[in-house]
């Protein structure tokens, strides 16, 4: 399962800017609406034969751009059923900066870019956990707001201990 799909990438920029960055560049460029409606699934028979080539090109690109976002955070650690705001988030960032490329970067892309690296990097270090804690079982005892435990370690030195109480 993928951690981020074409909606949640076009929820973090515009259709426009991802229509430049995702349409070839040999074709012409179809309307921002086209590629919404090609991101929803929806029907593309009302466009040119020439758009519907571009959108399928520009579908391509982000699917592509999404499978190397993904296998990106999975090489950190992360297990594909993490399904999280965060996680997508991260791997739309990760897609964006690719769908860029070399010779239509942006400083803004480059550093998201290198903050979601820095992001990976604490995981797979272990200074953060990217991984959400696991719900509670039936099973599990059930913690009391008064319930107060003291458990200690045995004693070190020997010896014995007297215990004193004053009634």
């Amino acid at each position: 399962m993928p951690f981020a799909t074409r909606a949640d990438l076009l929820a973090r920029t515009n259709a426009r800017r991802l229509a430049q960055l995702a349409v070839p560049a040999d074709m012409a460029m179809p309307p921002e609406a086209a590629l919404r409606v090609a991101i929803d699934g929806g029907s593309l028979a009302g466009y040119s034969a020439d758009e519907q080539t571009a959108l399928a090109g520009a579908l391509d690109a982000i699917d592509t751009c999404l499978a190397d976002a993904n296998a990106l955070i999975l090489s950190y650690g992360i297990p594909d059923t993490v399904q999280t705001t965060l996680i997508a988030r991260l791997s739309s960032i990760v897609a964006l900066y690719y769908l860029h490329g070399a010779e239509r970067m942006t400083d803004d892309a480059d550093k998201a870019y290198q903050g979601v690296m820095d992001t990976l990097n604490a995981h797979a270090t272990g200074r953060l956990s990217l991984i959400p804690p696991e719900p509670p079982l039936p099973t599990d005892p059930v913690v009391s707001d008064d319930l107060v435990q003291f458990e200690s370690s045995a004693r070190r030195y020997g010896g014995t201990s007297t215990v004193v109480e004053d009634w």
